[in-house]
């Protein structure tokens, strides 16, 4: 038996799959932060202004959550490992491609490289930690998952920093290649192989493009809508596609079968008949479809402290960019030490309990963030800071294993996948709702001070507080409305701890014990 075969086999396998599904997860979570500290240099050298060089950072977004949930059904059809090990390489060539680019469509078709690789690393890296662990674990698992995404979100920005100052923006990518390629190494000897060579396997092209139309359609009236004003016509013709697209999306995936192709790969025959991209009868299992709904109004809620911080801290109180960087960083950091314990405590309670738990500091957090002003004790606005970073993180592990708990192992892809797509399209809305309601209300509060005879200084922190403080009082409803829907989602599902390594695509234990 070789190094790799008593590595797949013996009890360290889930530890394994957790370091090496974490590192990668880091890695993908590390980008946006790292990427977007250059963005002003990126604009310099390209000769191109905000506006334009933001689009190095919605390629990529776009490509990462339009594709998520399709690879993550991908994964459930020809095996995770080969999925998610792909998106290393992936990854990998988009951080050569980027570094080395002359022109900005060049850099921008980089991104879009990226962000197909991280769609694949994260659509299934919880599949393969659940598939991993047993049910009993499952919630310790991903709260230990989670503590890499805060190291990934807290190192980001001080990381590109000093990238940035020593060797330039090319830095920011070429850095992190060799990194892609020793996980690739590294996946490739501790993941077990879950492809079941011959069987035949239906993917679901139609399904894909349509919603990959929505998501992009959507994602875009969201970020050009505050921009462009949302009564411009392209951003009404946005809205509209991506209606239509929605539409299409359920037609094709609520049809049994539906000629689509039919290619030979490998010995995998992709069928005229379709594996749809979203199981919609997933959607009939009230834990799966209300755990979802609750994580896209939590983190509808989390879009708001996003975009409306940084102004807050730099025009309402007047810190200074390392000032408010240092502030903001509490909320990555307590993830890195309240997810795992959060996630160790929904294995030994009720993970409804847990979860909604969660909800309730956030919100107490909330409620106290929509009080402070521009006299609020530093120490006060980062206590609170650290109670709602505590709030997400006991949230998070708690709701995200009883979504992957209520769906078939075989469907465990699709479950992780529905999970990355829902975390960042709610964001998304969540940021283009709370930044249009701040806009509006900031813009008139300013304006009326300045009649009323207020200095312009004083007029914009009066305006610019009282903004955050509306804003955060209507995610308060938002979140109350989570609460709600957690309590109701029904008890957890019960265990199904089968032997390690032969749960996620059905293949028997030894068999899959034995594979490379």
């Amino acid at each position: 038996m070789t190094l790799g075969q008593r590595l797949r086999s013996g009890p360290q396998y889930k530890w394994l799959v957790l370091v090496t599904v974490g590192l990668g997860i880091l890695t993908s979570t590390v980008d946006g932060s790292i990427t977007n500290i250059a963005l002003p240099e990126l604009g310099k050298v390209f000769g191109v202004d905000p506006s334009v060089i933001l689009w190095v950072s919605v390629a990529y977004l776009l490509a990462s959550i339009g594709l998520m949930l399709t690879l993550g059904s991908l994964g459930d059809a020809i095996g995770r490992k080969q999925v998610f090990l792909t998106g290393f390489l992936v990854f990998g060539i988009g951080l050569v491609i980027t570094p080395l680019s002359t022109t900005l469509p060049m850099l921008l078709f980089g991104r879009v490289v990226q962000g197909i690789g991280q769609a694949m690393i994260l659509a299934n890296g919880n599949a393969l930690v659940v598939d991993a662990f047993p049910d009993s674990e499952r919630g310790r698992a991903i709260g230990m998952e989670n503590a890499f995404v805060g190291v990934g979100l807290a190192s980001g920005p001080p990381l590109g920093g000093f990238l940035l100052d020593l060797w330039g923006w090319q830095s920011l990518f070429w850095t992190r290649a060799p990194f892609m390629a020793a996980f690739f190494v590294m996946g490739l000897l501790f993941l077990r192989n879950d492809r079941q060579e011959g069987n035949h396997v239906r993917f679901d092209i139609l399904g894909a493009v349509a919603l990959f139309g929505f998501i992009s359609a959507f994602l875009l009236a969201l970020n050009r809508g505050p921009k462009l004003g949302w009564t411009e016509p392209v951003i009404i013709g946005m809205g509209t596609l991506a209606i239509v697209m929605f539409i299409g999306f359920l037609f094709v995936e609520s049809r049994q079968r539906m000629p689509i192709m039919e290619i030979q790969m490998r010995g995998i025959r992709f069928l005229r008949d379709h594996l749809p991209v979203l199981e919609l009868t997933l959607f009939r299992n009230r834990m799966f479809s209300f755990a979802n709904a609750t994580n896209a109004l939590q983190f509808l809620s989390q879009g708001a402290i996003v975009i409306l911080l940084p102004f807050f801290l730099l025009e309402g109180r007047g810190f200074t960019a390392t000032e408010a960087g240092l502030i903001l960083i509490t909320l990555p950091v307590v993830r890195l030490v309240v997810a795992p314990v959060a996630g160790w405590a929904a294995d030994k309670a009720p993970s409804r309990i847990v979860s909604t738990f969660g909800l309730l500091v956030m919100t107490g957090a909330y409620f106290g963030l929509r009080s402070v002003g521009i006299d609020t004790p530093v120490a006060l606005l980062v206590t609170l800071l650290l109670l709602e970073g505590t709030g997400s993180s006991i949230f998070g592990p708690g709701n995200n294993s009883a979504i992957m708990g209520s769906v078939p192992p075989s469907h465990l892809g699709t479950a992780s996948g529905m999970i990355g797509t829902v975390r960042q399209i709610s964001m998304a809305t969540g940021i283009a709702v709370a930044g249009t309601l701040y806009a509006v209300i900031q813009s008139n509060e300013e304006s009326r001070l300045l009649e009323a005879g207020v200095a312009a200084e004083e007029a914009l922190s009066r305006s610019v507080t009282m903004g955050f403080q509306d804003v955060l009082t209507i995610m308060v409803v938002t979140l109350v409305a989570a609460i709600f829907v957690s309590i109701v989602r029904g008890k957890d599902p019960p265990h199904r701890d089968l032997p390690r390594g032969g749960r996620g695509m059905g293949a028997p234990a030894a068999q899959r014990q034995g594979s490379a």
